[in-house]
């Protein structure tokens, strides 16, 4: 996906988390990350298939991205349909006393040049029929750094994802953005480096390159296939990683929400060191599927 002024032109698709309350019954935590989005207007592409709606699919997207954070700070996203000629676009607004995004603007491309997928339940991924996980060895241990749902049937085939789209673009709006002054401090050799303030501490993040230099995507080239942050194709859903969740907070200093890992509504905000040499991640201790508490 493209930023405001320095990003890539990308074709942008990513994987949704489980939803861990009903939208409907949705109050923010005062004491936790709270995205406030709010519609701006537009018109969805004709060509768009499945029905569901924008709000939706952007609230879904914002709570999952809640979920992973505990700071008490309130992030207004501004969002609707433009013509981008990109899958969304994301310009920053303004900032708080950290450095960090506190408004922001996502523009999703209504033009049809994206054939996108419009989740008419956005927080369950039934549509998608085989889920991968991966972990990669970056310099702090073996971290989780794609969750894919794939092999998807009926309208979602041959499409991208939307609630992909905006889980990507929202993680810009948490830190990975070219027009953040954190990322832009910390970006280094085009590297980010996970600090000993997190789990995986060492992990060194490569970051991708186009001809105006860095930009806020992670390398594609030297990653395992998979994670939110280095753009992805149609076809498939894609959930914030381990290693997508580390990235922001370390650009932009959040604590990462721990929590009970016996509950039955865990967020993406659980992350616990993996064993090396295992493939039981955080993941395992996730539902697949968004469903309320039971």
């Amino acid at each position: 996906m493209r930023e405001a002024e320095n990003m890539t032109t990308k074709t942008c698709k990513l994987i949704s988390l489980m939803a861990f309350v009903l939208l409907s019954l949705y109050v923010p935590d005062a004491s936790a990350l709270t995205i406030v989005t709010h519609f701006v207007g537009g018109a969805a592409p004709a060509n768009a298939a499945g029905g569901g709606n924008l709000d939706e699919i952007v609230s879904t997207a914002a709570r999952i991205w809640e979920s992973a954070y505990s700071d008490p700070m309130v992030l207004d996203l501004y969002y609707g349909w433009g013509q981008t000629g990109d899958a969304g676009t994301h310009t920053l607004q303004a900032i708080d006393s950290q450095g960090r995004e506190i408004s922001g603007l996502i523009i999703f491309d209504g033009s049809g040049s994206a054939s996108f997928y419009l989740d008419p339940t956005p927080n369950a991924n039934e549509e998608y029929r085989r889920r991968t996980e991966e972990y990669q060895d970056l310099g702090g241990g073996f971290v989780n750094v794609a969750r894919i749902f794939a092999n998807p049937a009926g309208e979602s085939a041959g499409r991208i994802d939307l609630l992909s789209v905006a889980l990507h673009e929202i993680g810009h709006a948490l830190g990975l953005s070219a027009s953040n002054n954190g990322f832009l401090r910390q970006n280094a050799g085009g590297l980010l480096r996970i600090s000993e303030a997190y789990p995986f501490a060492g992990t060194i993040i490569p970051l991708a390159y186009n001809n105006a230099g860095i930009v806020a995507h992670f390398d594609p080239n030297e990653m395992v296939y998979g994670s939110i942050m280095s753009g992805i194709n149609a076809d498939e859903r894609r959930m914030p990683s381990e290693l997508d969740i580390l990235a922001n907070a370390q650009v932009s200093g959040f604590k990462l929400a721990v929590r009970d890992t016996t509950s039955a509504t865990q967020t993406s905000g659980d992350l616990r060191r993996q064993d090396s040499g295992t493939r039981s991640g955080i993941l395992d201790r996730f539902a697949l599927r968004a469903s309320p508490p039971q």
